[in-house]
């Protein structure tokens, strides 16, 4: 991280001046999100975020306790890092501190204290307040009031907010950090921590032309499961699973999610590969709001080549019924995805592909959606898109013949359909029991497994294909 320079203002030159001219004692000191001079968040897939949070601080001789607010509710201690811009500086102690300004921590104070007493009209519901000092908590409220010992009395208890002695108590949790500093001066203190709650996914829309080209394009959804904000951050994102060793309870979100933002379409730089993960560095900065879901551009790729393909699935077998169909062809898109200096990495992410219509006919419409995995540049993708409409197969046994106790022979047909205008090719994907052999068939077959087998068939237009193959199986 680049360093930031503090302000100039006179303010801080006066505050500067006074921390030289400090005596070498300990010094307590609130550091708010108003002291921020950078931020940048690193978002793993998997809920986690490396925080590297830079502020500037007014560090006195000796010892300083520093009060650090407006930091991850989920941050893992043990993970903490500080770094200091000067020399000098050394981190002693660190200790994560919840917010007590509690109804019930302030009322201790007020104990041997005035305090009001308010009491409610049940038929008028005209409120009455008198004065009464609060003599106990311990099991239960006492009060003194006009007199009286109440013992847990109806009603409520109202502080004068003025008086209310607040000091020391906390509204929201922060983190304690002890430093040393060898001499008055201010500095930046970036602290690099991990935390829950944070994550990202990606999310595809895949827009297939006519001629069969795919245009590719990567968008990340940013989700913020806390209850801190994180304005201005340098985004980074690492696409690839990081092992972890305890998983924290992620905080639920507090606040109503946001609708996505308009998106800045300014495509981020190629990966950069990081051992066996690889780290996107979105060149923004994004500003994320407690409980916020957002939405920004990745990349995109043009003019991939792809095809529609049929596939059938499970339908050639040596077993069950004597007839199966018709039965829809499921419907496929294949691609590799690119190779090459402009080419990326595929994070795992929800593809969604959208097909366009001819030309005057209207919008593109949706034509499915598939999940992929962490892809490598150059390998296939295949997605399922759903069933086809116009594909359609029947498959029925011809023959069976038992040949000894552990060995037979089957024979079986399929006819695929194709209701289309143009010809299709369809795969037909069988599974057999391991030492099945073909001993006969109407078009060669690849063997994929051991226990898989597929043949592709074209089909004409408006026409059907029939496969026949004939099984040994020895039991």
């Amino acid at each position: 991280m680049p360093p930031k320079t503090f302000p100039k203002t006179p303010a801080a030159a006066l505050l500067a001046l006074a921390l030289l001219a400090a005596p070498a004692a300990a010094v307590e000191r609130t550091i708010s999100d108003e002291a921020q001079r950078g931020l940048t968040l690193t978002i793993y897939q998997n809920g986690l975020a490396l925080v590297h949070d830079t502020r500037w601080v007014p560090l006195v001789a000796g010892r300083n306790t520093l009060q650090v607010e407006a930091l991850s509710e989920a941050l893992i201690l043990g993970s903490l890092r500080v770094y200091s811009s000067v020399e000098g500086v050394e981190l002693v102690e660190r200790s994560r501190r919840g917010a007590d300004l509690t109804p019930g921590r302030l009322l201790e104070r007020y104990v041997g204290r005035r305090v009001l007493y308010v009491t409610e009209n049940p038929a008028t519901g005209e409120e009455t307040s008198r004065p009464a000092k609060l003599l106990s908590l311990a099991g239960g409220v006492l009060l003194e009031v006009e007199g009286r010992v109440e013992l847990n009395p109806p009603g409520r208890i109202a502080l004068d907010a003025l008086e209310a002695p607040t000091e020391g108590l906390r509204a929201d949790p922060s983190l304690a950090l002890v430093v040393d500093s060898a001499e008055a001066r201010p500095a930046e203190l970036t602290l690099g921590y991990l935390t829950e709650g944070l994550r990202w996914q990606a999310d595809y829309v895949a827009d297939l032309a006519p001629d069969g080209s795919l245009d590719l394009t990567a968008n990340v959804t940013v989700d913020n499961g806390l209850e801190v904000a994180f304005p201005f951050a340098a985004l980074r994102l690492v696409a690839g699973e990081v092992s972890r060793q305890s998983v924290a309870p992620v905080p639920a979100m507090l606040r109503a999610e946001a609708a996505p933002m308009a998106m800045d379409q300014a495509m981020a730089p190629p990966p950069v590969a990081v051992g066996d993960r690889y780290l996107y560095d979105t060149g923004r900065e994004v500003s994320l709001a407690p409980g916020e879901r957002k939405q920004v551009a990745l990349f995109q790729l043009a003019g991939i080549a792809a095809e529609r393909s049929y596939g059938l699935d499970g339908l050639a077998t040596v077993g069950g019924p004597d007839r199966i169909g018709p039965v829809q062809a499921g419907l496929e898109v294949r691609f590799t995805a690119p190779e090459g200096p402009d080419s990326r990495p595929l994070p795992a992410g929800t593809v969604r592909v959208y097909e366009a219509l001819d030309a005057g006919e209207g919008p593109p419409v949706l034509a499915g959606e598939d999940r992929i995995g962490h892809t490598p540049a150059g390998q296939e993708i295949r997605l399922s898109l759903g069933r086809a409409f116009d594909v359609t197969a029947e498959a029925s046994r011809t023959a069976y013949e038992r040949l000894g106790e552990r060995s037979f022979e089957t024979a079986q047909e399929i006819v695929v359909t194709n209701a289309k205008s143009q010809p299709v090719e369809v795969e037909i994907v069988g599974r057999f029991p391991r030492g099945t052999e073909i001993v006969a068939e109407s078009a060669a077959h690849v063997q994929s497994t051991a226990e898989r087998m597929t043949w592709t068939l074209t089909v004409p237009a408006n026409g059907s294909t029939t496969l026949t193959y004939r099984a040994r199986v020895q039991n």
